[in-house]
């Protein structure tokens, strides 16, 4: 990377693939990953909120490899941990109707099956003596491995690591035994309100296209997967130059990038073909479906399409977020208060992929509430492109009565990002992500877009993605016995 870029980088996963503790993270904080370290601190240092609250400037280390594996190393002097995430070109997105569910499947086997130089039993020990932790991720577009661990026992942990993540060796008898976790999470999933109803969005919110594609996959395919079949998808997809790695940690402790160039130049690999994909098609509607669940409430879900990894408009939906559903006055719960709907719960958050992005609204309401918060909620966002959301955009003593709503959600999207500088491990993954899905793409300061952004930036892309009849509604109620015994 240039000295002089500024960028933001984001990274967004599926509800359900993660521990509690980093669900909550990106939940509340999504767009915020690593934001102010990679779009301000290491590339061009400003005040975020006054110059004497920032540190001497970060070093970085950027290169690609022999084997065309691109490599970013984020120096954090001191630090006794060092984060790893190495991303991987393969998702969801790149399965086929008989296969889907083989991208997590796979990431599965790889953290807990299948034999190395060594037995994964003796591999996980390992790390687990060294104080290393390691999990992994799939969405969409990518699947993540991350690994933790002390700066004294990185060399030794990470050729563990690449032991475990670069030579697995699958057998029938193993894919069999993690069918069955995958099956008894995939119950589990379904018995969640908000993984339920997300999923169902996603298939109904891209008809015919790769993000429709069930993360998990289904008990057809799930139970159809042969060892074949995975160890194919293996070879062809787990090759360095289909990576990205991002490493943060002490740079000068322990000669850190000696140790990733000389572990990781050793992999092999093809130069994996990844066909770019086509935009989904326009819905041109507003779809509507309904489950039902042994819940006591009523969970409304609202979906809409919202910019991909790479637009602009990324930065206006941020604040359209924030302003909507975070903070201490979300306009939408005063919207929905106003007119008399009750609501015992909001959340909204926006995920961006490669291709395209999902805006989710997700209300838990009375079930005799529900038909009501649908028809509100979505009329205000449909004339959200007429509301004012700063006293700049009205004259006179009008100014005084017009809560600043877009100041406010500016002032939040800095605290996020002074706060995802503590967490190196999300920094790493919202790194590696980058430098895999937009390659040589360069993007505008975050926080200096952020800041030049007006009303009129927030009500042209509200009406683009929220005004129009195009959107997916689904309702999770409870099951007629529990709302009668209720």
């Amino acid at each position: 990377m240039k000295k002089n870029e500024k960028t933001f980088f984001r990274v967004d996963w599926e509800m359900g693939f993660m521990p509690a503790s980093r669900k909550k993270f990106l939940f509340i904080n999504l767009g915020f990953l690593a934001l102010a370290f990679l779009s301000s601190l290491i590339l061009d240092p400003v005040d975020l909120f006054s110059s004497s609250t920032l540190s001497p400037e970060p070093k970085e280390v950027s290169f690609t490899l022999d084997n065309q594996l691109r490599v970013l190393l984020i120096d954090r002097p001191n630090s006794p941990l060092v984060h790893l995430v190495l991303a991987i070109g393969f998702g969801s997105r790149d399965e086929t109707p008989e296969t889907y569910g083989l991208a997590h499947c796979l990431e599965h086997l790889v953290l807990f099956r299948g034999t190395r130089s060594k037995e994964i039993e003796v591999i996980n020990r390992s790390l687990r003596q060294k104080g290393a932790w390691v999990n992994g991720h799939t969405s969409r577009d990518l699947t993540l491995f991350e690994l933790s661990l002390p700066a004294q026992a990185f060399a030794a942990g990470l050729k563990d690591f690449i032991d475990l993540v670069f030579n697995a060796q699958i057998e029938e008898a193993e894919l069999e035994q993690e069918k069955e976790i995958i099956l008894e999470e995939m119950s589990l999933q379904a018995s969640e309100p908000l993984s339920l109803a997300a999923s169902v969005a996603y298939e109904n919110l891209f008809p015919g296209h790769p993000y429709a594609h069930p993360l998990i996959g289904t008990k057809e395919t799930i139970s159809q997967l042969t060892a074949a079949t995975i160890m194919e998808a293996y070879h062809h997809y787990y090759s360095p130059a289909n990576c990205a790695l991002s490493v943060v940690g002490d740079l000068n402790q322990g000669q850190l990038e000696k140790i990733i160039r000389d572990y990781f130049g050793q992999l092999k690999g093809e130069i994996v073909n990844r066909p770019p994909i086509a935009p989904p098609a326009p819905l041109a509607k507003t779809i509507r479906l309904t489950e039902e669940l042994d819940e006591s409430q009523s969970h409304l879900l609202i979906a809409f399409r919202a910019p991909n990894f790479s637009q602009l408009e990324q930065y206006s939906f941020d604040l359209l977020t924030a302003i909507l559903g975070q903070g201490l006055n979300p306009l939408l719960a005063l919207a929905l208060n106003s007119r008399r709907v009750p609501l015992a719960n909001l959340a909204i958050s926006y995920y961006s992929h490669q291709y395209s992005g999902v805006f989710f609204i997700h209300l838990i309401v009375e079930p005799k509430y529900v038909s009501n918060a649908e028809n509100e909620a979505l009329r205000f966002l449909r004339q959200l492109h007429r509301e004012n959301f700063s006293p700049d955009d009205v004259l006179g003593e009008s100014r005084d009565y017009i809560y600043d709503f877009l100041q406010s959600a500016k002032n939040l999207v800095k605290l996020n990002a002074a706060r995802s500088l503590e967490d190196g491990l999300s920094l790493a993954a919202a790194v590696s992500s980058y430098l895999l899905l937009l390659g040589e793409t360069q993007l505008p300061s975050y926080l200096e877009t952020i800041d030049r952004l007006q009303s009129s930036d927030l009500r042209q892309t509200a009406s683009r993605y929220l005004g129009r009849p195009e959107a997916v509604v689904v309702v999770i109620n409870p099951k007629k016995k529990a709302a009668k015994e209720k």
